[in-house]
């Protein structure tokens, strides 16, 4: 590949019960594409910042250095947290969304590993003492949990007992990688191109964090969006994120589909989508719209269910 055009890195991410074999294939599957293995535990002492540690996780992938195994992840905190902490959810389902964003852009694919329940129960209980279950009844809910699993990341259903190899076949799931100059996310062949102006200011806590729309802090209109989306069935694999002050020409040229619908959200966004020359549909920007107009329909919504129901 040209040294001028890095890409980001993949991010395969293994999910599954106790007993299901996800970790074993898990680190099969790094050893064999010599990626980097990370294992999330049940990390009971984190109550904040839970979504920053896999986004950390996830940048060796997100800037194009190596690609990334993820042995449990975000989509973990439902099943586990019914287990554990009485349906406590850390994260919640616009923090989930917007992890699902950057990795879309990693081209994630999530491996779901659920052999038959037998098959789990036995494993589980040859060593209970060392899985994070306590008893049969939690590993039924999790495993029940898992069978209605949703995400917007391709997923493929993995049987270790039906493999011959041990390790899955997933690229051909994979949509494609993002150029790591440009600082965009979500699906690059999404129908919807949204572009936002730019990235907030550098903040004591946060001075190097700049992806677009996926800000964990609150403060800003990331998860207020998010939860609009996320309210009218709009799942973030119809979606592409950029900024207007990242590099538009070549964003437009290598990581867009020429089909797609592309949204200015403001006044700059606007102005540097005309300066370029590409055709667009102006909508208030989200900030403006959460602070001033929140009571109302935001109409960006019934434009982009508009365009994908077309």
């Amino acid at each position: 590949m040209d040294q001028f055009d890095r890409r980001s890195c993949r991010l395969t991410i293994f999910e599954g019960p106790d007993g299901s074999g996800k970790t074993t294939a898990a680190k099969s599957y790094a050893r064999l594409n010599n990626a980097r293995y990370v294992h999330f535990g049940p990390l009971v002492k984190i109550t904040k910042g839970l979504a920053r540690l896999y986004v950390e996780a996830m940048m060796p992938a997100l800037l194009g250095y190596q690609d990334v195994v993820f042995d449990r992840c975000w989509l973990s905190e439902v099943p586990y947290g019914l287990a554990f902490r009485n349906g406590e959810d850390r994260l919640g389902d616009d923090q989930r969304r917007m992890l699902e964003r950057l990795a879309l852009r990693c081209g994630a694919v999530v491996v779901k590993c659920l052999p038959p329940w037998a098959t789990v129960r036995g494993n589980y209980l040859s060593r209970k003492e060392i899985e994070y279950l306590e008893n049969e009844d939690q590993l039924m809910l999790v495993y029940g949990q898992y069978q209605a699993m949703a995400t917007a990341l391709p997923v493929y259903n993995f049987d270790y007992t039906a493999s011959a190899s041990g390790v899955p076949a997933v690229n051909s799931l994979r949509g494609q990688s993002h150029s790591v100059s440009v600082a965009s996310a979500g699906n690059a062949l999404a129908k919807i191109v949204l572009v936002g102006e730019n990235f907030t200011e550098p903040c004591e806590h946060d001075p190097l964090y700049q992806w677009p729309f996926a800000s964990f802090t609150g403060s800003g209109c990331s998860q207020w969006l998010t939860q609009q989306l996320h309210a009218a069935g709009i799942r973030e694999n119809q979606l592409c994120w950029v900024n207007a002050d990242q590099n538009l020409e070549e964003f437009f040229e290598k990581s867009m589909s020429l089909s797609s619908t592309v949204f200015a959200l403001g006044d700059v966004a606007s102005t540097v989508l005309n300066r370029l020359g590409q055709c667009h549909v102006r909508q208030a920007h989200p900030q403006y719209w959460k602070r001033f107009r929140s009571a109302e329909p935001y109409p960006l919504i019934g434009a982009i269910k508009e365009v994908l129901n077309a």
